[in-house]
This record gives C-alpha cells, sequence and structure tokens, in this order.
C-alpha cells in the first residue's frame, strides 16, 4: 500500500499533466497521509495522498499558502492541476501536488540558539499572519480541550496491556511495550498531583498545528518552507509553542537543551507578543498530555501500521526527562 499512490502514477501524472513519470520514491516519515516524492519530465514534486484530512479541509489551508508568503511566512504553494484543482480527487483518493524543495530537517543537537531562535520567529510570524483578517479565516472562538483525567488514561494504557497478553504470541514490539507501559501507570500514579487543574488558553488563535521537525524543511540555519498545514486549528498559543520546542530541542537521551527552548522563546517575541503565564501554563498542560496519552499504540494495534513506533520510545524517554525536571523546564518557559 505504500509503494505507490492508490490512483496509480499514470493517473497523478495525467491529472497535473506531468509526462513522464521517471522515478517514484516514498517517503515513510509521514502519519497522516502518505507522501512520495516525483522525478517527472516537467519537474520534481512531493505528492500527498490524503489518508485522515478531508479533501475541503486540504484545499481551505492550501489556499492559505499565497497569503501566508505574501506576509513573509516560508512556504510552498500547491501546483494546481490541469483543470486548475489545487486537490485533485482519483479513484476515491484525493491528492496534493507540491514542487520539490531540496532540505533538512535538524532536530536535537542539530540545533543550536541561533536556529531556535530563527524557529521561534518563524512561528511567532505564522501565529500573526494568520490572526490577519486578509487570510480570511473565521474569528477564532476560545478553544475548550478538557484536562485528560488520569482515571481514563490509566484505563486506556490497561486495554493496551490486555490486548497484548492476549495475543498468542507476543512479538519484539509487544515486549518492549508491556514495561513502558506499567511505568507509564506509574508515573500517573505518583505525578497525578501535579496534573494541571484548569487552563486559561490565553491568548489563542489559528495555529500550523504542527510545527514539528518533520515539517520544517531548513537550508543551512533557515527554515526554507513550512510544510503540512494538515492541523490548522484554533489552539492556544502558548501550546504550539510548548510543543514545538520541546520536540525540537529534545536529545536522543530524552533531555532537552533548555538553552535553546529559552532562544526560540526569545525569537517568538520578535513577532508575537506572550506573557510568561501563558508560556508556564502552556508547558505544563503539554506535559501531562504526554502523560496521560499512548496515541502511539492506536497506529500499531488498531490501523496495523508502525509509523508511530519510534516516536512513542523517544516521547517515552522526554516523557521521564521531563517528569524529573519539570520545575527547570517551567522555569526555562517563564523566561
Amino acid at each position: 500500500m505504500t509503494s505507490s499512490p492508490t490512483a496509480g502514477t499514470d493517473a497523478i501524472a495525467r491529472a497535473y499533466g506531468l509526462g513522464e513519470i521517471r522515478a517514484v520514491r516514498y517517503l515513510a516519515n509521514g502519519i497522516l497521509n502518505r507522501n512520495w516524492r516525483l522525478e517527472t519530465e516537467r519537474g520534481v514534486f512531493a505528492l500527498k495522498e490524503l489518508d485522515e484530512l478531508s479533501p475541503e479541509a486540504a484545499r481551505q489551508s492550501l489556499r492559505l499558502m499565497p497569503k501566508l508568503a505574501a506576509a513573509g511566512v516560508p512556504v510552498v504553494s500547491a501546483v494546481p492541476s490541469l483543470s486548475g484543482a489545487v486537490v485533485v480527487e482519483i479513484d476515491g483518493g484525493a491528492y496534493y501536488l507540491a514542487p520539490w524543495v531540496e532540505g533538512g530537517h535538524p532536530r536535537g543537537d542539530e540545533m543550536d540558539p541561533g536556529r531556535s531562535f530563527h524557529m521561534g520567529a518563524v512561528i511567532g510570524r505564522i501565529h500573526r499572519a494568520l490572526a490577519d483578517p486578509v487570510m480570511g479565516l473565521r474569528t477564532p472562538a476560545r478553544p475548550e480541550y478538557p484536562v485528560a483525567d488520569p482515571g481514563k488514561a490509566r484505563a486506556r494504557i490497561q486495554e493496551y496491556l490486555a490486548l497484548i497478553e492476549a495475543r498468542p504470541e507476543p512479538d519484539e514490539f509487544d515486549r518492549a511495550v508491556v514495561p513502558l507501559l506499567h511505568e507509564r501507570l506509574e508515573l500517573l500514579a505518583a505525578h497525578t498531583v501535579s496534573r494541571p487543574e484548569f487552563a486559561t488558553y490565553e491568548p489563542y488563535g489559528w495555529i500550523h498545528g504542527d510545527c514539528q521537525n518533520w515539517n520544517l524543511l531548513w537550508q543551512g540555519d533557515r527554515i526554507a518552507a513550512v510544510l503540512d498545514w494538515d492541523r490548522l486549528r484554533v489552539n492556544a498559543y502558548g501550546e504550539e509553542i510548548a510543543r514545538a520546542a520541546m520536540y525540537q530541542c529534545v536529545l536522543p537521551s530524552g533531555r532537552v537543551d533548555l538553552d535553546n527552548v529559552r532562544a526560540l522563546i526569545a525569537g517568538y517575541r520578535t513577532e508575537s507578543a506572550i506573557g510568561a503565564d501563558a508560556l508556564v501554563e502552556a508547558a505544563r498542560h503539554r506535559w501531562w498530555r504526554m502523560a496521560s496519552s499512548v496515541w502511539h499504540l492506536k497506529y500499531h494495534y488498531d490501523k496495523g501500521t508502525g509509523s508511530a513506533d519510534e516516536i512513542l520510545f523517544s516521547d517515552e524517554r522526554l516523557l521521564r526527562w521531563w517528569t524529573a525536571n519539570l520545575d527547570e523546564v517551567e522555569a526555562a518557559f517563564a523566561g
């Protein structure tokens, strides 16, 4: 299912007038959708086949790209099909195409204060641009996301433990996950007292929704393109900053370079204002969301794909370090 688009490359080439398809490479890093690099007679392109994203939601985000580019946000606009569509629907599948942009996806020990400052400034520019009425987005309503209930989190973890126990022949992944889940239950029991009680969600507005390393394409020390606007939504600005900072600045051991976090926040503030209290609250909520979720296992056990397996283990290393250093992390967000 991953070797080529469901509709086939010939149908895609006809829809976009690409001519001969000379090479196709599947890009395995996507979770929500499937992606390929296409070398064609007309040039080199990135192709996305929508899975969890609706065609209309994709059209909404793609229509923003020229406006975001005009606002100074580094983006890549979709290539229209021969009929002028930014999303084409063929044989039950939906696709969009963009020019291929060379670059890398640095993270962790590849980051430094300069890169982190720049990344924060780009996120701030995104938030400021999306708030401009020229974007045509609806006026955002205050987001309402309940604080995760520890009892429900424990029940979900126990469901996966029971599922694994019922398997006649547990595999290597099962054996690695069982102790991790037991440790997560212990973490929840020990740290429920640190669960945030409420959320003010100020300030809030439209956000990219997934500013992590695979969606940030770098050329040298600058972001050349912010990719995959599939999770465009309304949320607290601090939530996006906290998620982006902790994912981008985490080292392979799970430790986070807090100097880079501080630099990212300083960069953000050159483009958009946000107070220390909002950032500290967002960091605590982000930590608790990680502690109470094993979303990765939905993909492995419910959808039959290992696309989130490695993220599970890297997230677990981050969560353990973060839990042990909760005060230090929040001091970094406070500035």
